[in-house]
């Protein structure tokens, strides 16, 4: 693995760009997890079947995380295997990298950055969720934060309303442990449970958030704080 200095987004793999190398796997179609390091420290580009999906620089995610990445100086990056991720991600890669383009002499505001991933989260939601208001709050307060893997949001009845995985199976999952939660509870004579966190094979995470009118279970990544995702939606569920 070869790092050569240089303009940002000059860092190799065998004199390939980053921006280059990002074109190479999607025209392959590749599902994968692109690993790059850089003098800012370490971000992912996640791909699933040559589209880019998701990103995740530090605490910035999606396009905002794109952006970071692609403007960095002397990036060095490595493949692993793909990682099942939420759509953060709209925009074609041809577009991201024309905007990452224009951009990389321009000083990027925090409240910029936050409101181009915030009209992504837009975009790629469903119109069941544009059309709810508070559900749409909610969504984009959870996309928002950057460690969150996926979300699965059910009623109380544990009929899944949306979810941003493909896996149809952690939504039965869910209900399983809410109803399970309630037996124990109920034997027990206890209050409770107010959240259930669950550590999974692999490493990852996963939060289920049991509440008055839905029940919100999120898959995070494994060093992020359960209590500081907790307290990032609490303001959205408040407002509904």
């Amino acid at each position: 693995m070869v790092q050569e200095s240089g303009s940002p987004g000059t860092g190799s793999i065998g004199g390939v760009s980053l921006a280059s190398f990002l074109q190479m796997l999607e025209q392959e179609r590749r599902s994968c997890t692109l690993i790059v390091h850089c003098g800012e420290g370490e971000g992912q580009f996640f791909f699933d079947e040559g589209d880019l999906v998701d990103a995740q620089c530090g605490d910035k995610a999606g396009e905002e995380a794109v952006y970071a990445l692609l403007t960095a100086k002397d990036p060095v990056f490595r493949v692993e295997e793909a990682q099942d991720r939420l759509r953060r991600i709209s925009l074609p890669l041809a577009h991201l990298l024309l905007n990452a383009a224009t951009r990389q002499d321009e000083a990027t505001s925090e409240q910029a950055g936050k409101g181009d991933t915030m009209h992504a989260s837009k975009r790629a939601m469903s119109a069941a969720v544009q059309g709810n208001p508070a559900l749409r709050r909610l969504v984009e307060a959870i996309v928002s934060i950057a460690g969150v893997k996926h979300y699965y949001l059910l009623n109380r009845q544990g009929k899944v309303i949306v979810q941003s995985s493909k896996n149809r199976k952690v939504g039965d999952f869910i209900t399983y442990c809410i109803v399970s939660g309630i037996q124990i509870r109920k034997a027990l004579e206890a209050r409770g449970p107010h959240q259930i966190r669950l550590e999974l094979q692999g490493g990852d995470v996963l939060l289920i958030l049991p509440g008055a009118g839905m029940i919100i279970g999120l898959l995070l990544d494994q060093d992020v704080s359960t209590a500081e995702v907790a307290a990032r939606l609490r303001p959205a569920l408040t407002a509904r």
